[in-house]
């Protein structure tokens, strides 16, 4: 299988959009056919339930996307826009800033803007009708979205708790009873290749995910386990999937769960030139030519997404996702100028049956070598988009794919192939694609495992993160913060598709948080609530009732920032983040606060109180919020506080509310780099799981 390097163009801000081969795949466990066989070139000549020369059953409905004629057609699409991105040392980009190329062994890091990333009015809420109360999953979780299950270290159906521990060459699966007075194990289980385990429950499956160990070196990859729980003395894994992609996103819809993946660039045997000297430009430019000739000995399997499932007798299967005809490209091939080729998929599987029916039977051997060529996947039903994405947002019956339009800056390269010597530090100069300040937006309506492309557009302004887009009754509402192509503010964008395949703004409110970055954004049906911050932290309310015209209705600006909002009710809202407080060597410091606001009337949104902690410390639900849980029967909000980086220690927040006053306590629960991990689970009954790095146990409230 190939290797396809991570690469990373680090900047303040994404490059512009992406090209990426997307693929979009609603998985039929039920299709279990002979896969065509290919031939010599790489395109099948036939595939199971379709005759030659015709094509799969795929709904295309919006304009902005067309499939590709051809296996050739798709091809040259990505030979085209690759060889912009050729430099003597490999991949790169135009002539512009300096780029470093390092070896990280697969894996990436990213600096942006400094910060590690491994997001009385007639307004028809005056008469109160305000927020309602934001649900956990039915595992216990702390969603974006209602009806969204999303992965994490812990889960409980309040029969069985399934938790995840890293260590040794994977990590391991604890099952435990929970029905009782106490927390009882009932077994583990090693999760063998599995690097940073996540899961997700479902019935009596636990599916886990997590990037794949043994992907090759410069590669990134994701690892799909499927266990059965039934027997939860006795848990079995019975589907193993790799996937030659780094995991985006998973989201569950009931028993359907899908994967969001991307693939960089694919791995290519490019030399390098010398080290300088007389001949140092004749020798660039024979290496640029022959790095170029690299790039057009490409086939179209070099630009595919592939699969490989395991069987219980150690041997493998290795299969396309999809076929060519099934990759859609921009309409507009303009569109696409400057961008990155690579690849990003959208993989739809039902957990509730087994996967390792997933993809097709092919001639590869165990090694997974692809020398007969990869077959398309027999089980799949896959949509190819060669669209650019950073961001995906899923509600009950959509998904969307977005970039994220920042603005452009001084940038470094990571490729997990070039090595640091000899690369473009000798002298060579590349840059990113210019970014044009525009955010792009697909749009996807699901049903089943399957997904339909129903629309695309744009929006000036850069998206934030997933929490920065929210889809209401089929329509979709961005904030976006200031780009080269807005004022210095940001705004609220509402985008509706109008039936001719585009998604056409139809309103949008500017002007909030002058010379100010958005820090949170909550959307509840016809309410936005945003928070942006540099010195000071306005809150926003923004009546969304009429998409055509959406305003800001009230604003207050407080010392410091939240970074996470919660409704506690039709009125009442809580945020967690940082502020000012005092200092021990007086004068003032930062560090974590939470904040108690009424939001009875919008026009005038109030704080009734805050709470401040320690200096340097901080809430880890600020950026995650699945470290956060509301208790509504107590009044009680159970937020993970930590501080440092390193060597650090983790407490609960238990944070209780009366009558508008805030009240707390700390306990003390764990230590180190563990204490990102500890979550509070709340059962059906009420009762609070307390999961630490290596434990479980009830937690008292």
């Amino acid at each position: 299988m190939r290797a396809r390097p991570r690469t990373l163009l680090l900047s303040t801000a994404t490059a512009g959009g992406l090209l990426a081969a997307g693929v979009l795949v609603g998985v039929s466990l039920a299709d279990q056919d002979a896969a065509p066989v290919a031939d010599p070139v790489g395109e099948p000549t036939a595939e199971p339930g379709r005759p030659a020369g015709s094509t799969r059953p795929v709904a295309w409905q919006g304009d902005g996307l067309v499939p590709a004629d051809s296996c050739e057609d798709l091809l040259a699409w990505h030979v085209d826009r690759a060889e912009e991105l050729v430099t003597p040392w490999g991949w790169g980009g135009h002539v512009g800033w300096p780029v470093a190329a390092l070896d990280l062994g697969g894996e990436a890091l990213a600096s942006v803007g400094g910060a590690m990333r491994s997001t009385a009015s007639d307004s028809a809420y005056a008469s109160g009708d305000g927020m309602t109360n934001a649900t956990q999953s039915g595992t216990g979780t702390n969603v974006q979205e209602a009806g969204v299950d999303e992965p994490d270290v812990a889960k409980s159906d309040g029969r069985l708790l399934v938790r995840v521990e890293p260590g040794g060459w994977g990590g391991r699966l604890v099952v435990a009873d929970v029905t009782g007075a106490t927390v009882r194990e009932t077994a583990r289980l090693d999760l063998p290749d599995v690097v940073d385990p996540e899961l997700l429950l479902v019935g009596d499956a636990v599916v886990v995910v997590g990037a794949d160990r043994e992907a090759e070196r410069g590669a990134e990859g994701t690892r799909l386990l499927r266990v059965n729980v039934s027997d939860p003395g006795a848990p079995v894994v019975t589907d193993t999937v790799t996937l030659d992609s780094a995991l985006l996103s998973v989201r569950q819809h009931g028993s359907v769960l899908r994967f969001v993946v991307e693939s960089g660039l694919p791995d290519l045997p490019f030399g390098a030139p010398g080290r300088g000297g007389p001949r140092g430009r004749a020798e660039e430019d024979a290496a640029l030519e022959r790095n170029l000739e690299a790039v057009r000995a490409t086939t179209v399997d070099d630009w595919l997404p592939h699969v490989t499932t395991y069987a219980a007798d150690g041997t493998s299967r290795t299969s396309r996702l999809l076929a060519c005809e099934d990759v859609a490209l921009p309409a507009d091939p303009g569109s696409a100028d400057g961008s990155t080729p690579g690849t990003v998929a959208i993989v739809g599987l039902d957990a509730a049956e087994p996967l390792g029916d997933l993809g097709a039977t092919d001639d590869s051997d165990d090694s997974g070598s692809d020398d007969a060529g990869p077959e398309d996947a027999g089980g799949a039903q896959g949509v190819g988009v060669a669209v650019g994405t950073d961001l995906v947002y899923a509600s009950t019956e959509r998904l969307y794919l977005a970039t994220s339009g920042a603005a452009s800056g001084c940038c470094w390269m990571f490729d997990g192939v070039t090595s640091w010597r000899g690369g473009p530090l000798t002298g060579s100069r590349v840059a990113l694609p210019e970014p044009d300040g525009t955010s792009e937006l697909h749009e996807f309506v699901l049903e089943g495992t399957g997904a339909t492309y129903t629309a695309s557009g744009e929006v000036d302004g850069a998206i934030r993160d997933r929490w920065s887009m929210d889809e209401h009754d089929g329509v979709l509402r961005v904030a976006v913060g200031p780009t080269v192509e807005t004022g210095n503010w940001s705004s609220i964008v509402v985008l509706e598709d109008t039936g001719d395949g585009r998604l056409d703004e139809v309103g949008r409110v500017d002007r909030i948080g002058p010379r100010e970055d958005i820090e949170a954004v909550r959307w509840f049906g016809d309410l936005a609530l945003v928070v942006t911050f540099r010195q000071v932290d306005p809150l926003y309310t923004v009546d969304l009732a009429d998409p055509a015209r959406p305003q800001v209705v009230g604003e207050l600006k407080i010392p410091g920032f939240s970074a996470y909002l919660h409704p506690l009710g039709p009125h009442r809202l809580l945020g967690v983040g940082e502020g000012p407080v005092p200092s021990r060597r007086g004068g003032e410091s930062w560090g974590a606060q939470a904040g108690l606001f009424d939001l009875a009337d919008l026009a005038e949104p109030r704080r009734l109180d805050v709470e401040s902690w320690a200096p340097g410390t901080r809430h880890v639900a600020a950026t995650d919020p699945r470290a956060f849980t509301w208790l509504p029967g107590s009044r009680t909000a159970l937020s993970v506080l930590t501080r440092g980086w390193g060597a650090r220690t983790g407490w609960v927040s238990v944070v209780r509310l009366r009558d508008g006053v805030i009240s707390q306590e700390l306990v003390e629960v764990e230590h180190g780099s563990d204490v990102e991990r500890v979550r509070l689970v709340r059962l059906p009954d009420t009762r609070v799981l307390l999961v630490t790095g290596d434990d479980a146990s009830f937690f008292p409230v």
